[in-house]
């Protein structure tokens, strides 16, 4: 009868199960909050590790690195702690235009708490690949030189900016691999003399008849509708610009030109020096004909302008150094990147022309310039002095079609198109910028922040980038 309640009270007894059950917890208790300090360190050495790997393969991918490829990620790993202990594997892939470095590290990582359950040591691993691509580089610079470019000191502005994108692009590593053309659009583009006469030869053409060439003062295309989508213009089959005003003709600080006589296209080249005289030659004429200017860009980064090209490269107002005559390669071509880049500060205008009530009413007005053609607002198409059929004469409307046109057909052909507006309308900037390759890829700049837009475009051709 005693026993019985003694028996209960044991059973019922707790004054002694924390102690025990404290002893058989504190070994998991100890391992679980070890273990977390072990993983949390290797985490930071991994993190260390990735973080030095990716910056030494960047250095070593670099087309003007000089040194071993190996020999530059090691001495980014020396930076980490235990640094001399990576195993390190690098694999390099060099072309002519690319550089890709490949490497793979790996450190061996004691732990503290771990190595109770038998995991003494960890590996931390890392994998990083960088590739600088010098592919080659097709540019074709499209600067408005409209009369509004003056009145609003954009030609002040754009002759040290564009300058200063030329510096930027043109460097010792990228000069070699690197064309640039110059586009300057007034209400026309001016191709020069030698080209202009070589696509309208009978030798280009072969055809029976010369061509009717109206004047030597400019030497600009009026272009059709479709002429403005996919394809080469049949230019023999188009009328030359007639050499004309409409807005400038007693315009100070401007030339009065539709076809800016004096600002024809600088053609392919790396010179520099040529590029930037170019610039400074640069001068406001009349029109805006922006359609024009985005053609001529996509045409001198068209495949199918080759021929014309190599075919006047020697004539001294065409000039393409030896080594860019295969050019414009192909739209295909893996290791060749295609460019424009349109400043503009005007909205897109319409295209006037002349016609024989303009030069007999108008030109007497201005014995000092009987050469030209003058037109008013009032009499805007129909038949020039020297024309033989209709001239077109698009309103801004049209106009504005065909430059989306133009627009379209060179995105889809994989040409990336950057666009600066300058002191436009948001309706303006808006209408420009639809022919921007990207939203980003669109600047619209108010004030003295041209420049700035410049060598953004210019960084962004620039920018390598780690791939993995």
């Amino acid at each position: 009868m005693i026993l019985r309640p003694a028996r209960a009270r044991l059973r019922s007894e707790r004054s002694g199960s924390v102690p025990i059950m404290t002893a058989a917890l504190i070994v998991p208790m100890l391992l679980t909050v070890g273990g977390a300090v072990d993983l949390g360190l290797y985490e930071h050495g991994r993190i260390a590790l990735q973080d030095a790997l990716d910056r030494g393969v960047l250095a070593a991918a670099a087309m003007k690195q000089t040194e071993d490829a190996t020999a530059v990620v090691k001495s980014y790993l020396k930076t980490i702690p235990n640094g001399e202990k990576v195993t390190l594997d690098v694999q390099e892939t060099r072309t002519l235009n690319s550089r890709k470095v490949t490497a793979t590290a790996s450190l061996p990582y004691s732990t503290v708490f771990l190595g109770l359950i038998g995991s003494s040591n960890l590996d931390l691993k890392a994998k990083s690949t960088a590739e600088d691509q010098r592919r080659s580089f097709e540019i074709s610079m499209v600067l408005d030189i409209s009369g509004s470019m003056q009145d609003n000191g954009g030609i002040g502005q754009l002759r040290p900016a564009a300058k200063d994108f030329l510096d930027t692009v043109l460097t010792k590593d990228t000069k070699d691999t690197t064309s640039i053309s110059i586009v300057p659009f007034a209400g026309q583009v001016n191709v020069g003399k030698s080209l202009f006469e070589h696509v309208v030869s009978q030798e280009y053409t072969r055809r029976p008849l010369p061509y009717p060439k109206r004047h030597d003062y400019s030497y600009c295309f009026d272009l059709l509708p479709q002429d403005f989508a996919a394809g080469l213009p049949s230019f023999v089959d188009r009328e030359q610009t007639p050499h004309f005003s409409y807005y400038n003709i007693n315009a100070s600080a401007k030339k009065p030109w539709w076809c800016a006589d004096g600002a024809p296209i600088t053609y392919m080249t790396n010179d520099i020096a040529k590029l930037k005289a170019g610039v400074d030659a640069l001068y406001p004429y009349d029109g805006t004909g922006t359609a024009y200017g985005m053609k001529w860009a996509e045409l001198l980064l068209n495949p199918s302008m080759r021929p014309i090209l190599s075919a006047v490269a020697n004539k001294a107002d065409v000039s393409i150094p030896a080594s860019f005559r295969a050019r414009p390669v192909a739209f295909d071509d893996k290791d060749t990147l295609k460019f424009i880049v349109l400043m503009t500060d005007g909205q897109i205008g319409f295209q006037p022309r002349p016609t024989d009530k303009a030069y007999s009413e108008i030109l007497p007005k201005f014995p000092n310039k009987r050469e030209s053609y003058v037109v008013t607002g009032d009499n805007i198409s129909g038949w020039g002095m020297y024309v033989t059929s209709p001239a077109p004469a698009y309103s801004e409307g049209q106009a504005k079609s065909h430059y989306e046109q133009v627009c379209s057909y060179a995105k889809s052909e994989g040409i990336t198109i950057f666009t600066i507006a300058f002191k436009v309308s948001d309706d303006t900037a808006a209408t420009i910028a639809r022919c921007a390759s990207k939203p980003a890829y669109a600047y619209k700049v108010d004030g003295l922040d041209m420049g700035q837009a410049f060598k953004s475009i210019a960084a962004t051709m620039q920018k390598i980038r780690i791939t993995e």
